[in-house]
């Protein structure tokens, strides 16, 4: 008799025992959109779509970034001892330039840096106009309106040397409009569809009338027809409506775009819908 309440007891709680890890083995799947759902407090309640996850804070203090170590130029002389029939010898015009160059960066002078921009970015001579974007790139942020030009160069190795630069110093921009700003003249002169694709993502996740009244300029500048076809492409992205014309872009700012209330801070915008 005692054996047979042993084998019961064992049994049951063998059977206790299997259900608890069946339920334990299951798992709560979350319920889709629209579904109405019972909380804890018993109350009912309609599960939406996922809000809009707010964009970072522009004023979020950012660590400085540390200067880069100067870049060795040495361009002011031709070698003598280089019998290389293909290399291209500068004329003393192009030699007093780069003594310049290497003189401003030497003396960390940016505005003397500033001067010769222009006339380094009409060189022939490729090799001063790579001196010209390292010395650019090493001011950083300040020479961002000299160096941007320099995205357009003939030479691949130059114009990838600008996007590098001009990349790690627009990086260091915190105020957005700012930011825009420069990535707005950037899209006037690229024409590479990779380069096009990397700054045009900047647009993504600032304020939307700021990044549309962007586009518009880009578009209505007239600078190289891939980045007005890149601009349309992200304006469709930002606002989800195909570009028409500067009307029908300004009647979206005013119908759909919400401006922040003066008390909001900057990650708490929304647009009026959620399209």
């Amino acid at each position: 008799m005692k054996k047979t309440i042993s084998i019961a007891v064992a049994l049951a709680i063998l059977a206790i025992a299997c259900v608890f890890v069946f339920r334990g083995g299951e798992k709560p799947t979350a319920p889709e959109a629209g579904t109405t759902v019972e909380t804890e407090a018993g109350q009912m309640a309609v599960v939406g779509k996922p809000s809009k996850p707010s964009r970072p804070s522009q004023k979020q203090a950012q660590p400085p970034r540390p200067k880069p170590p100067k870049p060795v130029l040495d361009i002011a002389d031709d070698d003598e001892d280089d019998d290389d029939d293909d290399e291209v010898k500068k004329t003393p015009e192009e030699k007093a330039l780069a003594k310049r160059i290497e003189k401003s960066l030497d003396d960390e002078n940016l505005e003397a840096a500033l001067a010769c921009a222009k006339e380094a970015l009409n060189c022939k001579n490729a090799e001063i106009r790579q001196a010209m974007v390292d010395t650019l790139g090493w001011f950083g942020e300040k020479a961002l309106p000299e160096l941007t030009p320099f995205l357009a160069d003939p030479d691949d190795d130059v114009r990838e040397s600008a996007m590098n630069e001009w990349s790690m110093a627009v990086s260091g921009i915190e105020d957005e409009a700012e930011k825009i700003g420069t990535v707005e003249l950037a899209m006037q002169v690229l024409t590479g569809e990779d380069e096009l694709d990397d700054i045009s993502g900047e647009y993504i996740g600032v304020d939307e009338k700021l990044a549309v009244e962007s586009l518009l300029r880009i578009i209505e500048a007239g600078g190289s027809e891939q980045g007005i076809a890149k601009a349309k492409e992200t304006y469709e992205f930002v606002t989800g409506d195909e570009f028409v014309d500067r009307a029908t872009a300004e009647k979206w700012i005013a119908e759909e775009y919400e401006p922040p209330a003066e008390d909001d801070p900057p990650d708490s915008r929304e647009p009026a819908s959620t399209r």
